[in-house]
């Protein structure tokens, strides 16, 4: 399988590379990014690569086996960037770099549960491996009251039909426990049924905002923001592509305030998005936003 990086050349450009500079890949996914960063880098330079996801990293270390610059390879959230800088004797980085869409890999993996096209367990979380602590879909939709899975339905995936998929999951789990993705789309299915006009599967919002509670995107949004601002040099850049509305608003208030405190320089007023010759040839990439920032 392929995995096609959205933005891929505004990305690079964004970064503004210098060959003996430190750069952060926050979301190793296919390495695509990862590999053209390395690639404008000399044997100075050093990239640092993020993935929660073991198969990520292990796709990252054969891409980059011939990398001509320093790669460090951690196996961790990106949430986690002032400590693994710290870890490894390095203060400030020229450029940070965040995909915050899901690779080709993780969706077409039934055993992770992220797509309602294939049936597999319904988890939906990045680690390999969760543990009992580890909070999945199945949990969510099995345990949670009928509110809280409305509000948390409309809140992160904008549905307006969230109150009527709660209660019907509700109603599905009192006669049996919902344990597969196909035993979830048809739920709700059973409550917004496909129309041969409809451009999305009704189970798509849903199946978002379970992703986001369980991964907690929007809090692991929140937390780098800061960190990965405190950690750039003076003239280092930040650059972030979003897909979705929630992340893309955090991004562009934080982004923004930085520039109105007179702290960053704002290098997107209005996000960058895909040409019609990328969405033509990757239609995943129709909702991604790149915004840049530059400390000043």
């Amino acid at each position: 399988m392929d995995h096609i990086p959205v933005l891929f050349q505004e990305s690079i450009d964004a970064l503004c590379i210098k060959k003996d500079g430190i750069y952060v890949d926050g979301t190793l996914g296919g390495a695509g990014h990862a590999r053209a960063i390395a690639d404008h880098l000399g044997p100075d330079g050093t990239l640092i690569g993020f993935d929660l996801d073991s198969n990520a990293i292990a796709r990252a270390r054969t891409k980059l086996a011939d990398a001509k610059c320093k790669v460090i390879l951690i196996r961790e959230n990106f949430r986690s960037l002032d400590a693994v800088l710290a870890d490894n004797g390095i203060e400030y980085v020229d450029g940070i770099f965040l995909d915050l869409g899901w690779s080709s890999f993780q969706i077409a993996d039934a055993e992770r549960g992220f797509s309602f096209q294939v049936d597999g367990p319904l988890t939906m979380t990045l680690k390999d491996h969760p543990t009992d602590d580890d909070i999945t879909a199945r949990d969510i939709v099995n345990t949670w009251d009928e509110k809280t899975i409305a509000d948390m339905i409309y809140t992160y995936g904008d549905e307006v039909a969230s109150r009527k998929i709660a209660r019907a999951i509700v109603a599905a789990r009192e006669r049996k426990q919902i344990e597969t993705t196909f035993d979830l789309v048809e739920i709700i299915n059973s409550v917004l049924p496909r129309k041969p006009w409809m451009r999305t599967n009704p189970a798509t919002k849903t199946f978002q905002a379970l992703r986001i509670t369980v991964n907690d995107e929007y809090g692991v949004v929140k937390d780098i923001l800061p960190k990965g601002f405190e950690a750039l040099k003076q003239g280092g850049r930040f650059a972030i592509i979003t897909f979705h509305s929630g992340e893309d608003r955090i991004v562009k208030n934080y982004f923004r305030d930085q520039a109105h405190a007179g702290l960053a320089k704002l290098l997107t007023k209005k996000p960058i998005t895909p040409s019609d010759e990328e969405l033509q040839s990757n239609p995943r990439a129709r909702s991604a936003q790149l915004r840049i920032i530059e400390k000043l």
